[in-house]
């Protein structure tokens, strides 16, 4: 096993590029117009098919399994496990009461805690970005206008906001309702616990044992310095900083769009329509896959894990008037 590195300020930040992998989804209840869960489409062939992609052609040590469907995050979680995966379980489920996720998350604690007695290698996440998924830590009804508002200066297509979140001020519930998930992971679950979150949270990290990070958050352009510098804000709670989810859309100048990667289609009509100038390079999106993991090794990074979904720009149900 690789003995944890230690940082220049003396604390224990874990091996450099200790997990590299992706970020894998299950099916997440987003209330997106589209169906009940993100990915409507499963089968156990086509995920095992996926898991053998991940493990023998990417070269990945790692996969982080979220989504809502327990079912669905068992039947991951055990055939990557057999695949000698190492496994980052997050459970997620959006605009439903606190009491709701944490029981869900208590659900997904007993399957990690399973899995870690037959020795796998599973840490437990207890969600992500709670302040846009989970009611009741800030302003808005559904995940979209919370996301919307955090965003509320920010010139894009889609989102509307209805007010402008003060961060600052939500910190203190959602460190509540952190601490709150944090005792129900611990009590069922007995391996290493952490929590994904936005740039934009202001985590109390003291409560888990790894710093996770949503990058693809990040509302603007940032320079490799730039991340650096970003990046370099978290060491001070000297624990093992991982990226939990980064990346981008297979378009030309995408990666300068930042969280807004997505905004490429015209749905004021009733036909999606891709904007003009919108040019596919599948190319330009590995090579920026490549250095952002190329800087998180620079960065001294613990872990890095490549959100899989945003391997293409979403053309199917969308039309082009180029």
């Amino acid at each position: 096993m690789a003995q944890p590195r230690t940082d220049q300020a003396g604390g224990a930040t874990g091996e450099v590029l200790e997990y590299r992998g992706v970020a894998y989804d299950t099916g997440t209840n987003f209330a997106t117009g589209q169906g009940d869960l993100s990915r409507m489409a499963w089968s156990r062939r086509q995920m095992l098919e996926e898991l053998s992609l991940i493990s023998d052609q990417l070269n990945c040590n790692s996969i982080t399994l979220y989504g809502s469907d327990l079912g669905r995050l068992r039947e991951t979680a055990e055939a990557a496990v057999e695949r000698d995966l190492h496994v980052r379980l997050q459970p997620r489920l959006a605009d439903r009461p606190q009491s709701e996720v944490l029981d869900h998350l208590a659900e997904a604690a007993r399957l990690a805690e399973s899995l870690r007695r037959q020795d796998a290698r599973i840490d437990l996440t207890v969600g992500a970005v709670h302040l846009l998924f989970t009611p009741g830590i800030t302003d808005g009804d559904q995940y979209h206008e919370r996301m919307a508002n955090a965003y509320a200066d920010a010139d894009h297509h889609l989102l509307k906001p209805t007010g402008r979140i003060d961060f600052a001020a939500a910190a203190p519930r959602l460190n509540e309702f952190l601490a709150r998930a944090n005792g129900v992971a611990r009590q069922l679950f007995a391996g290493p616990v952490s929590y994904s979150a936005a740039p934009f949270e202001q985590v109390d990290w003291s409560l888990f044992d790894r710093i996770g990070l949503m990058w693809q958050y990040l509302p603007t352009y940032h320079t490799p310095e730039q991340h650096r510098a970003v990046l370099d804000g978290y060491r001070k709670w000297d624990l093992p900083i991982q990226v939990a989810e980064f990346g981008t859309a297979t378009y030309q100048g995408a990666e300068e769009k930042a969280f807004f990667f997505w905004d490429v289609v015209d749905r004021t009509g009733d036909t999606p329509i891709v904007f003009d100038g919108i040019v596919r390079d599948e190319g330009r999106q590995a090579a920026y896959h490549l250095r952002m993991f190329d800087l998180f090794e620079l960065s001294r990074i613990n872990a890095g894990a490549l959100r899989l979904s945003m391997s293409a720009v979403p053309l199917g149900d969308v039309v082009s008037d180029a």
